[in-house]
């Protein structure tokens, strides 16, 4: 692994570079993007609003700039992901295209899956204190504060196969971590980008899905997460490039990992439930 100069890019692979770009608090930690260079230049992933700039001067440490990236690749629609991509089409003087996961289309336009009135009749329902429920609204302005709204211009579907750098890789449909969440798979050098579908050092959270419309959430998020999960095995890649924390060599010992602490929290649960606890 090549470091240049002092910097928070790397040469990882034969025309791919990490960019690890700081993110507020502790977990899940930096944001890794990566970009591909060759036939197609492409960034999957972009960080928030917030390092924009760091991203810049990145790329012009291998002497690249906004203007030269053909394609912005989401891997799922929250804010240290997409955050700085409407910066990016504004800088960028030449054809950007974005692409993403059609069914994360809300949460990036939006910051949320569902309008905040339906998120705050589904936490009444679900018994959310007031000054809990309060709190979206704040949080919606941090959101904000982080992002700027960008225009996705290409849907990706599972199964699909799209030019990144120099390689080829397979769209992978992950849901789970939210409805439109997607790897990316080069078959032939075994490299899987996860976005945060498979971090190394924590379990990803399987959020709830809502839906407009839909008073209660009709999918299950935990069971198509691990159904996911089993899908990812099945490719059995040799290298891991998640979105945060440290690249990942062994798979199975991660996903074992996350099987082990979900068994773990589900006990947790049925004993709190079978003593009445708080």
């Amino acid at each position: 692994m090549k470091s240049i100069s002092n910097t928070p890019i790397q040469k990882i692979y034969n025309g791919i570079y990490k960019i690890t770009l700081p993110l507020r608090g502790n977990k899940p930690g930096p944001v890794n993007s990566y970009l591909l260079t060759g036939k197609t230049n492409t960034l999957i992933d972009t960080g928030t609003l917030e390092t924009v700039n760091i991203l810049n001067e990145a790329l012009a440490k291998i002497g690249m700039t906004f203007s030269d990236i053909h394609q912005i690749i989401l891997t799922h629609g929250h804010v240290d992901h997409f955050g700085a991509a409407g910066r990016i089409q504004k800088y960028s003087q030449s054809h950007l295209e974005i692409a993403a996961n059609q069914e994360d289309l809300d949460l990036i336009k939006y910051r949320f899956e569902v309008p905040m009135r339906e998120l705050l009749k589904y936490y009444t329902l679900m018994g959310v204190p007031v000054k809990f429920k309060s709190s979206l609204f704040l949080v919606k302005a941090v959101l904000k504060f982080l992002s700027e709204r960008c225009k996705v211009s290409r849907f990706l579907s599972d199964g699909d196969i799209i030019q990144i750098g120099d390689y080829e890789a397979n769209v992978i449909s992950t849901p789970g971590h939210t409805r439109g969440s997607i790897c990316l798979f080069i078959k032939d050098e075994g490299i899987l980008f996860s976005g945060d579908h498979i971090l190394k050092h924590i379990t990803p959270n399987a959020f709830v899905m809502l839906e407009t419309g839909k008073v209660m959430p009709e999918r299950l998020s935990q069971e198509e997460y691990y159904n996911s999960i089993a899908m990812i095995e099945k490719l059995s890649p040799v290298i891991v490039y998640p979105a945060h924390g440290e690249i990942i060599e062994d798979l199975l010992k991660t996903t074992g990992m996350f099987r082990e602490q979900y068994e773990q929290r589900l006990m947790n649960i049925i004993n709190i439930l079978k003593e009445g606890g708080d």
